[in-house]
């Protein structure tokens, strides 16, 4: 067994330990659990690097494109009617299968793998939720406000009007969908907890969901995707085949008016008559496509967390139907891989699950780069260290994160949410008796089986610890000021340097002393795709929308641009959810 999956037995067992008593940020904190490295959905490269080095030329987006196949109807064996079809049993599929059925739409949905990818269990973002509602003030949330927070992370190339439709719709969307699993006994919980005075605001928006008998991440999703199962099937024509992929749409004069997919006695031609929903879940899984349009991403990378089927088969379909992309590419990544020194960055396809997956990297502690300097905010969003990273030559694009034996004072105190959460804050902010046991039984043995492993380095000194990770004896020199100055600033109070909050800052002076040999991200899943209108119709190459079919999840642009805003936990599995839930309700009352 790796040491990833060891680790990832030990996170199963305490999530599901405690996730019947706990709130929703345990929830969220176990979703984000990798499912096998080598997908991946995340944070893109940094605005005006995706532009310039992200963007795929003539020739090579001809390479990962490729033409559409040549497809008719003597080739199929069988002939589907249905009212709305659905590609890809994702949160966005699943949401809008269910919502067109119950509104009277003989549904189906199809789907590539064997099962359905379930719902983003770890959290789902929204906005006046009865949840938020019921907690009052402290889980308010303007949506104007948040609107423009947003914006302003994608530096306004977005389709603007589509952060307000989710912010007064993702509401409705999360009520039913509590309503929904609550007679298989799943639950959803709020994290609703912020951390005050942060310079990146956080926003309550993630509702988790609790498993049935305190199941943990891996049995959590597949409950909630038979659930989903069993409630869409539960109306008249309505149907789920999996292992049947989408090979292309169907047009006639201009219209999508179905798709060709291969079910397991051969080509499937399915007749959509009110319209096709295009969900197949990005491209992470695709490396020529995903190296073409996110170089600088992909230098950054270790592994991969995305669904195996996340392949670009919804993006490519539509790309042949006319339809754009985004300019600007965009991934959803964590900072949290770790990597032997002998394994190399940048090369995220070919580590395997022979990696370690760390929640703990993400905690706020010192980062330096591979030279011994500090080099960037640690308390920012998720990505923004790789942003910061790849402005060194490739290779180099990795760090170390570095802490001391007082780390579990630490951790508490740094209030950190959203799927980052590792010790849970409850009503007051900061019980530190609340929940001990997940710093002891987890996070402590999964850092003593990483220093076994290679992967962290651990010593009694801040000299064997510099010597350990290989600094020649100027970049020693530079790595032990950084520390000094580190804990300079945590007892002064104030970080001249980067501004990080008070906080958030800790002294590096207890032994012993830890740092990660090399660490670096890994994509959940890429967030470019189809450029779409309001009504999230894809834009034709003469610039009106292309009727007949629909772009949800992340198969989905004009919704991101070179980051993702992990700060509003839930934000892309809310928007998934919400625009599914929209567009199959419309479909149904064409």
């Amino acid at each position: 067994m790796t040491v990833s999956e060891n680790a990832f037995s030990r996170r199963s067992f305490l999530t599901g330990a405690v996730a019947a008593g706990s709130l929703a940020a345990i929830g969220a904190m176990a979703g984000c659990s990798p499912k096998q490295p080598g997908d991946a959905a995340g944070a893109g490269d940094a605005n005006g690097a995706a532009a310039a080095e992200g963007a795929a030329t003539a020739d090579t987006q001809a390479s990962w494109l490729g033409e559409a196949p040549a497809i008719s109807d003597a080739d199929c064996v069988e002939t589907v009617e249905c009212d709305v079809l659905v590609i890809g049993a994702g949160t966005s599929g699943y949401f809008a299968a269910c919502a067109a059925a119950e509104n009277g739409a003989k549904t189906l949905l199809i789907e590539k793998s064997a099962a359905g990818n379930g719902v983003r269990s770890s959290a789902l973002g929204a906005v006046n939720s009865r949840f938020q509602q019921e907690m009052g003030e402290v889980a308010a949330i303007d949506p104007m406000e948040i609107m423009n927070d947003m914006d302003r992370y994608a530096d306004g190339q977005v389709h603007s009007a589509l952060y307000r439709k989710w912010a007064l719709n993702s509401g409705e969307a999360i009520d039913w969908y509590a309503d929904t699993i609550a007679p298989d006994g799943l639950e959803v919980q709020l994290e609703w907890n912020m951390p005050k005075g942060t310079f990146y605001k956080e926003w309550p928006t993630g509702h988790g969901t609790n498993g049935r008998d305190g199941a943990g991440y891996e049995e959590r999703e597949p409950q909630v995707s038979e659930c989903l199962n069993n409630y869409l099937t539960s109306f008249d024509g309505c149907e789920i085949r999996f292992s049947t992929p989408m090979r292309n749409l169907i047009l006639e004069d201009g219209k999508v008016v179905g798709a060709y997919a291969e079910g397991e006695g051969g080509m499937i031609r399915i007749n959509a008559a009110k319209g096709v929903v295009v969900a197949t879940g990005g491209y992470a899984y695709n490396q020529e496509m995903y190296e073409a349009l996110q170089p600088t991403r992909v230098s950054c990378l270790g592994t991969f967390d995305a669904f195996p089927s996340c392949t670009g088969d919804g993006i490519k379909a539509l790309m042949w139907a006319g339809a754009k992309m985004d300019e600007v590419h965009t991934s959803l990544s964590f900072n949290r891989g770790l990597l032997r020194a002998d394994q190399e960055v940048g090369t995220p396809y070919e580590t395997g699950s022979d990696y370690g997956y760390f929640f703990f990297a993400s905690q706020p502690f010192l980062r330096v780069d591979p030279h011994g300097a500090r080099f960037h905010n640690e308390s920012a969003p998720y990505d923004y260290v790789f942003s910061a990273s790849s402005k060194r030559p490739v290779g180099e694009r990795w760090w170390h994160q570095v802490w001391d034996g007082d780390w579990k004072k630490y951790v508490p105190i740094f209030h950190t949410v959203g799927c980052s959460t590792i010790y849970m804050q409850p009503e007051g902010g900061s019980d530190h008796d609340a929940f001990p046991d997940m710093l002891d039984l987890w996070i402590e043995p999964e850092m003593e089986e990483f220093v076994e492993a290679g992967l962290i380095v651990k010593a009694d000194t801040l000299e064997e610890l510099a010597d350990g990770l290989g600094f020649t004896a100027e970049e020693k020199e530079t790595f032990l000021a950084t520390c000094a100055r580190q804990t300079e600033n945590y007892e002064n109070g104030v970080d001249p340097e980067f501004g990080k909050e008070a906080f958030r800052l800790s002294a590096i002076k207890t032994p012993p002393f830890y740092a990660s040999v090399k660490n670096c991200g890994f994509t959940l899943c890429t967030l470019d795709g189809i450029q779409v209108n309001e009504d999230l119709q894809p834009y034709g190459a003469d610039g009106a929308p292309i009727e007949g079919v629909y772009v949800v999840g992340n198969d989905q642009g004009s919704y991101y641009a070179g980051t993702y805003p992990n700060l509003a936990a839930g934000f892309n599995a809310g928007r998934c959810a919400t625009f599914g839930r929209m567009v199959g309700k419309m479909l149904a009352e064409k």
